[in-house]
């Protein structure tokens, strides 16, 4: 039973083939002109057609030299001077032509131009499905219109979409850039190139790699969506998407987004990156962090909601960071806090603005301002302004805290540590007094016009009163509650980041 059941199928398939075969049968070559024909039987099944010979199959028209007609196969071998009109748009040439009239498929070799209005296709070997009216090549071609050049190993050409798709060791050369991938789909239309596999892009203003994404000749616009990498002279941006504007000069980069600055030494992350070339600033924000790299000693971590970036076009160097709002930062030596903060690369200067706060070792300094020099990557002076307050743990058991207050104050560092602090204009202090043995002996509460200040391994040394001091030393129990601070005293060591980290906490 089974078996009728498929002798079946097998009949009706066949049945229903061969009924569409004689429903629609193809059609003959048909020949319009020759200068003489010759048909021998004993040389082949074919008509020798010799000069200014002409066939039309359906609405294509085929010109040679000489041709072989192969009557019954409904086939052609065409030879010398083979122009193919497929139609009004579509020609093609070469030195010699197989054509098939019931597949309607045209094997074209030596010296092959396609031609379709201004895009010209050469190769060697060109098979065209007049059918589907699609060519393909396998042995090298070049597409050629009037803006750019392509050429690959193999290509797959779709005269009605205007689609081409090139595999194996391929070239498109523009006036502006040149683009060297795997594979790659070009609509001659749109003037839009698609990228499959690992992709480079190369132009005078940057190199490019992607292994996934699109180009527009057109409208200089492209999209890259997949291990992306946007690189000039000294900065390389890289994002899960980046979207660049040729024209404007303008890139923009989406999720795990990184600028390195090889000139600086610096990193930008964020998960949203605006990189603008014309204008020489870029913006990251979500997420974002500064780091400036120090191999030698220690690097800088700093996140903000925002941070932009200002560079010199010509050099392509960074000239200033800007940091905004939910500013924090952490060095193993320091670390900071603030609602706004410029970095500036010319003179390696830090100002924190807006309720600054530095930590550094157990000392915490406030001030309306706070301005950070350094050299070598290691902190050389410090300068606060308005406000200023330095606050120095003495005993964190019992809450006591050694205080310098004043107008401004300036902190000068040798190889990276503070050693000197000078006060000026309305200078206070309350200071725990230790002996040799570090047993305190006394609280010294001072106010001075100015006072100057003697660190020695991060530990207060001395203090030297300038310009009418007034200097009272209590015993230690004779002082307690507000008496053991100066005023508008803060302890923010809850807002200081312990590491790179924590530096995201709010």
């Amino acid at each position: 039973m089974r078996k009728c059941i498929v002798f079946s199928l097998l009949f009706f398939c066949f049945t229903f083939v061969l009924f569409s075969q004689q429903k629609n049968p193809p059609k003959k070559i048909d020949l319009i002109s020759a200068e003489k024909a010759i048909y021998d039987k004993n040389k082949g099944e074919y008509t020798l057609l010799i000069g200014n010979v002409i066939f039309q199959h359906e609405n294509t028209l085929l010109y040679c030299d000489s041709a072989h007609l192969y009557s019954e196969a409904n086939s052609l071998d065409a030879y010398s001077n083979v122009h193919i009109k497929a139609s009004d748009s579509v020609n093609i040439y070469g030195d010699s032509l197989i054509y098939n009239g019931n597949t309607k498929i045209a094997e074209i070799h030596k010296h092959v131009q396609l031609i379709d209005n201004k895009i010209t296709l050469t190769t060697e070997h060109l098979i065209y499905d007049l059918n589907a009216k699609t060519g393909q090549y396998y042995d090298g071609g070049k597409i050629v219109d009037p803006e750019n050049t392509l050429t690959s190993k193999t290509g797959f050409y779709n005269s009605d979409n205007k689609n081409f798709f090139f595999t194996d060791s391929v070239v498109l050369v523009n006036i502006n850039y040149t683009i060297k991938n795997d594979s790659l789909l070009y609509n001659t239309g749109s003037e839009v190139s698609f990228f499959f596999g690992p992709t480079n892009i190369y132009s005078k203003e940057n190199h490019i790699y992607t292994e996934k994404g699109w180009y527009s000749t057109k409208k200089d616009i492209s999209e890259f969506s997949k291990n992306s990498k946007l690189k000039n002279k000294s900065q390389t941006l890289t994002g899960d998407s980046i979207l660049y504007n040729r024209i404007l000069g303008v890139g923009v980069a989406y999720r795990n987004v990184t600028i390195t600055d090889s000139s600086r030494n610096a990193i930008v992350k964020g998960n949203f990156i605006l990189y603008d070339q014309k204008h020489q600033t870029s913006l990251a924000t979500d997420s974002a962090l500064f780091i400036q790299i120090d191999d030698q000693h220690d690097s800088l971590f700093l996140h903000a909601d925002t941070l932009i970036g200002t560079f010199d076009t010509v050099s392509e160097k960074a000239k200033l960071m800007l940091a905004f709002h939910k500013v924090k930062l952490f060095r193993n030596d320091l670390q900071g806090k603030c609602d706004s903060l410029a970095y500036n690369y010319s003179d390696s200067t830090i100002s924190m603005f807006y309720n600054p706060i530095l930590w550094t070792e157990d000392k915490q300094l406030t001030a309306d301002t706070i301005k950070i020099q350094l050299a070598n990557s290691l902190l050389d002076k410090m300068f606060l302004q308005r406000s200023c307050f330095l606050v120095a743990n003495d005993d964190s058991t019992k809450h006591r805290f050694n205080q310098v207050k004043g107008i401004t104050m300036t902190g000068f560092f040798v190889k990276g540590e503070l050693k000197k602090i000078r006060v000026y204009n309305n200078a206070e202090t309350i200071y725990f007094m230790r002996e040799d043995n570090g047993k305190r002996s006394g609280i010294n509460k001072a106010i001075s016009t100015n006072m100057e200040i003697e660190v020695n391994e991060n530990k207060i040394k001395s203090i030297t009163f300038l310009d009418k001091p007034i200097a009272t030393l209590y015993p230690d129990k004779d002082l307690s509650g507000k008496e053991l601070f100066l005023k508008n005293f803060r302890w923010l060591e809850e807002y200081r980041p312990k590491n790179k980290f924590e530096i995201f906490n709010k």
